[in-house]
């Protein structure tokens, strides 16, 4: 269930790792599990974030700012997560 003031990090996160496993053919609990083997951030290769920016930024219908707290978010699902609940937060909805 979503909060009234947006999606909370966890629900971004379960999002995540859905279009991530969609991404690759993958079901989300394998995705789940094997980023979780890295610990409670899940990190993640950048690169991996970035093939699913696009659908991300629709899923929440946001834009992540292209900055460097960006960037290093971009290094686990957990952290990018909370970069993308800001900007929902925020009111940084795409156009």
């Amino acid at each position: 269930m979503r909060s009234v003031t947006g999606p909370t990090v966890d629900e971004i996160v379960g999002v995540i790792v859905r279009l991530l496993a969609e991404e690759r053919g993958e079901q989300a609990a394998d995705v789940r599990d094997a980023l979780e083997e890295g610990g409670w951030e899940l990190p993640i290769d950048s690169l991996r974030i970035v093939e699913i920016l696009t659908r991300v930024e629709q899923e929440f219908g946001v834009e992540v700012p292209a900055d460097v707290d960006s960037a290093r978010a971009m290094r686990s699902v957990r952290d990018f997560a909370q970069v993308v609940m800001t900007a929902c937060t925020t009111g940084d909805r795409s156009s």
